[in-house]
């Protein structure tokens, strides 16, 4: 249950630091005692919060000790805690009755969706905190890519939500860097693992390192929209395409972002590979100099000759 509330860091830095939203003010959309973003212009940043919380609940196994029951229990236990913990966050910023959009029966369904984007986000990270901390080597090293990119996101929005000024042109190459050796020291504890579980972990994260930040822009493009796309089904669906054709447009500009400097998704996959392949060896070099300490001969005692 604390994980989930260290989640939610960002929102609850910000909303100190802003104040209220909503234009005009209401009182109902004052959300400087909201456990959660629930606001229309804060919607990615509610998916950034709640599935960082799910994710750090579902790591709590990690802590636990290497009995695999115990770590079951705990991750059981975990669960259930980051499912009370979200159902009395939603009561919580939902008890002022906020006005989130629409009117009538629409009012009903805008909330509705507030509560399942949240359920969802949290649900994702729940399972990626999971697999991260019951998973094996290889399974944990795939998983630990897109836990890298969202807690560099989670990271970068805890700056912007301190800060008053806008965001600082660094962030997004600390931001790389910092998910690139997360995903690095994860390959590196593949070792142990199958060769094949290797490479497909290799290939697996390397390729979420880039998918994830795609999917992230593509998800922010569609709910930035979303307040301003009316409800029927052919505004939704041509709200989706586009969202598809900003992840393409986001994949394209990732591939083909070689040059100097290199695009963030490209950094950390350097970064994660230069990582990996320097602990690797230097694990090598330490295992190579215990076996010659081991094996070097004893001097003779002199007084038994």
């Amino acid at each position: 249950m604390l994980g989930w509330f260290v989640g939610l860091l960002p929102w609850l830095v910000r909303r100190s630091n802003q104040g209220t939203f909503g234009t005009p003010w209401n009182p109902r959309n004052d959300l400087r005692d909201a456990l959660l973003p629930y606001a229309p212009q804060l919607l990615p940043l509610l998916v950034v919060v709640a599935a960082t919380a799910g994710m750090l609940a579902g790591s709590a196994p990690w802590c636990a000790p290497r009995r695999r029951s115990r770590r079951l229990l705990l991750a059981a236990l975990s669960t259930l805690g980051a499912v009370v913990a979200a159902g009395w966050s939603v009561a919580q910023t939902l008890a002022p009755e906020p006005d989130l959009g629409g009117s009538g029966s629409t009012a009903d369904r805008v909330r509705l969706a507030f509560v399942a984007l949240t359920a969802a986000a949290a649900l994702v990270g729940l399972v990626l905190g999971l697999l991260v901390s019951l998973g094996g080597s290889a399974l944990r090293a795939v998983a630990a890519a897109p836990v890298a990119v969202l807690a560099a996101d989670w990271l970068g929005q805890l700056v912007l939500g301190a800060g008053r000024d806008a965001a600082p042109g660094w962030l997004p190459t600390v931001l790389a860097v910092l998910a690139g050796t997360g995903t690095g020291l994860a390959l590196a504890a593949t070792r142990p693992a199958r060769p094949l579980a290797r490479v497909v972990a290799w290939l697996g994260a390397l390729a979420l390192l880039v998918a994830t930040p795609a999917v992230l822009t593509a998800s922010r493009y569609v709910l930035e929209s979303l307040r301003r796309t009316p409800v029927s089904a052919d505004a939704a669906e041509e709200l989706v395409r586009d969202g598809l054709q900003v992840l393409e447009g986001s994949f394209r500009a990732t591939l083909t972002a070689w040059g100097a400097p290199p695009a963030p998704p490209v950094l950390a996959v350097v970064v994660a590979i230069v990582v990996a392949v320097a602990v690797g060896a230097a694990r090598t070099l330490l295992a190579r100099g215990r076996v010659r300490v081991t094996r070097r001969p004893t001097p003779a005692d002199p007084l038994s000759r």
